[in-house]
């Protein structure tokens, strides 16, 4: 080698020794790579073997089919590429949205087809009908059996309505109705028919009101002078009560069709009955509703939202005050006072709170699932307002154990107050009497509770949580001393009050002389959360039995059967 020059050596050529010498991975040899060239030919030549020769493209079989529409048919040749609604388009055949085709359009045709279509058109025709009126007849035990009288003239009313015929090929196939439009409303003819009756008549003082067939009757003076109020058969019997001095029945109808379940209207009862037209207080889904003892025309209430499942409401536990005028063009006004907003009630308060109008008119008692209190406010004043807006003081008297029904329905006592304002009267939830839970007790005792202390004083143990207490008007002794009595149920099973049949009973204000007077010893008993009111003057208790009402003396025990229908309900005596 010369000076200076340098030698490239391929490492092709570098023994395998060296190779590793220089720190390089050996390389195959020239034998290595020939059997590694020569095994890839193999798979090469494997691999091309497998491959089979493409095919000549298929050609698209001829089809004929046959075509009827519009009367004709025609037959044309096809692919059987095609759908029908392609081949309706070849014929130069237009579908409307209503045609029927067989087969269906979307249809792949694969062999020898027919194709039928069928022409559909269709119309609307309108015309007017007439709507006969519907007939009710309503039993009545004061006319002689078999007398009729036409309490209400029946008229027709008239209907528009829009039919749709169908055609199928020129051919009427249907007509149907799809639309109605009531153009004059009908009347009902309501026939009374006399039913005979042994009943006596005997007198009554004041104004009693009570429900029969779902409308409002009247008696006055005695019990064989009784009148309709309403003939709609709509009211509900949630709220039907009348005012203080008598004059007025505040009621609840249904109104399902407004979206609400119910609607509060009010309607004068005067003197001489001549069909009284309802006023709308303007007030829905309503869950208590009573005439203020003390303010002329003016009533308290409270409300719910509609709800789709059971029980149908969600109650808003709020309470409102509600007065109406008259302007000199005989328009209705109404003012409205807050005096609660909505609220979440408590344990189970979606089913409601109960309300008690205090006798001085400013005062409520509240009862709850778990408890019972007061709530006192002033009179408004800021009467500028819409609505007025109070803020009153709430307190709870006295609290329990809330009462577990297991069920899509909760339970909160009935109160109501003493005639001096002194004392509620209320069932209450008691302490289990065995191992249950303390909210499964069946313990329901009737107590008296101080509205200035909040002391209780049992008055009936175990009555049964219908008890329903009811004190009587005040009455006076020939030597000038007030009291008043308390009429309650009492539960003849008390261990299952919630279902048990009740018996009436009386008793002194403080609990004292206690007796059951209705119905007698051995007969079916009044069924749970029986109605019953007392007359004016603390005499008489009505009180509905088997669907009829009756009439009680308290010192007597006599009673008097006054209807026969099974179909009476709420009692609501009135001066």
């Amino acid at each position: 080698m010369g000076r200076g020059k340098r030698i490239l050596i391929n490492p092709r050529f570098i023994p395998e020794t060296n190779q590793r010498r220089l720190g390089r991975s050996p390389l195959p040899t020239t034998r290595a790579v020939c059997i590694y060239l020569a095994l890839a030919g193999l798979f090469l030549l494997s691999a091309c073997a497998s491959i089979a020769p493409p095919l000549p493209p298929t050609q698209p079989v001829s089809l004929v089919v046959s075509i009827f529409a519009d009367g004709k048919t025609q037959t044309l040749t096809i692919s059987s590429a095609q759908t029908v609604r392609e081949a309706l388009s070849q014929a130069e055949v237009t579908l409307s949205e209503l045609d029927r085709v067989t087969p269906p359009a979307y249809t792949q045709i694969s062999a020898a087809t027919t194709i039928s279509v069928t022409r559909i058109t269709e119309a609307f025709e309108t015309e007017a009908s007439l709507l006969p009126f519907p007939q009710e007849i309503w039993k009545n035990e004061s006319l002689p059996l078999g007398d009729q009288r036409l309490l209400q003239a029946g008229l027709n009313g008239a209907e528009e309505l829009t039919y749709r015929i169908v055609f199928e090929d020129g051919v009427q196939m249907a007509r149907s109705i799809v639309k109605r439009v009531v153009l004059t409303e009908t009347v009902t003819q309501i026939i009374m028919v006399g039913s005979q009756s042994s009943f006596t008549i005997v007198p009554v003082t004041g104004t009693l009101a009570y429900l029969s067939g779902n409308n409002a009757w009247v008696m006055r003076k005695n019990s064989g002078t009784r009148l309709p109020l309403t003939t709609s058969g709509d009211l509900d019997g949630r709220i039907f009560t009348l005012s203080p001095d008598g004059q007025w029945l505040l009621f609840t109808r249904q109104m399902t069709a407004t979206g609400r379940f119910n609607g509060l209207w009010i309607l004068p009862v005067s003197e001489v009955i001549t069909r009284p037209r309802p006023i709308d207080a303007q007030v829905g889904n309503v869950l208590y509703a009573e005439w203020s003892p003390t303010a002329p025309r003016t009533f308290a209430f409270s409300t719910a939202e509609s709800i789709a499942r059971a029980p149908g409401w969600q109650a808003n536990n709020d309470l409102w005050l509600k007065a109406w005028d008259e302007t000199r063009t005989r328009q209705i006004v109404f003012t409205t006072t807050r005096l609660l907003d909505s609220s979440a009630g408590g344990v189970y308060g979606w089913w409601g709170t109960g309300f008690a109008f205090a006798p001085d008119g400013l005062s409520f008692a509240y009862a709850r699932t778990d408890a019972v209190g007061l709530i006192r406010y002033e009179p408004p004043t800021n009467e500028g307002a819409t609505p007025i807006i109070v803020t009153p003081t709430v307190s709870d008297l006295t609290t329990y154990v809330a009462y577990n029904t297991h069920g899509d329905w909760a339970w909160y006592p009935q109160l109501t107050w003493s005639p001096d304002g002194a004392f509620l009267y209320t069932p209450l939830h008691g302490a289990p009497a065995g191992l249950e839970l303390p909210e499964d007790s069946a313990t329901f005792d009737l107590i008296g509770l101080s509205t200035l202390t909040g002391a209780r004083f049992e008055l009936a143990p175990r009555a049964g949580m219908f008890a329903n207490p009811l004190p009587s008007p005040e009455q006076t002794s020939p030597n000038g001393e007030t009291s008043f009595r308390v009429a309650f149920l009492q539960a003849i099973d008390p261990s299952n009050s919630a279902n048990s049949r009740y018996r009436l009973g009386v008793m002194d204000r403080d609990g004292s002389n206690a007796r059951l007077i209705f119905p007698a010893e051995g007969q079916p008993g009044l069924v749970a959360n029986a109605r019953f009111d007392w007359s004016a003057d603390g005499r008489l208790l009505a009180v509905i039995y088997e669907g009829n009402l009756w009439l009680v003396e308290l010192d007597t025990s006599l009673t008097q059967q006054l209807t026969g229908d099974g179909l009476s309900d709420r009692p609501a005596w009135g001066k």
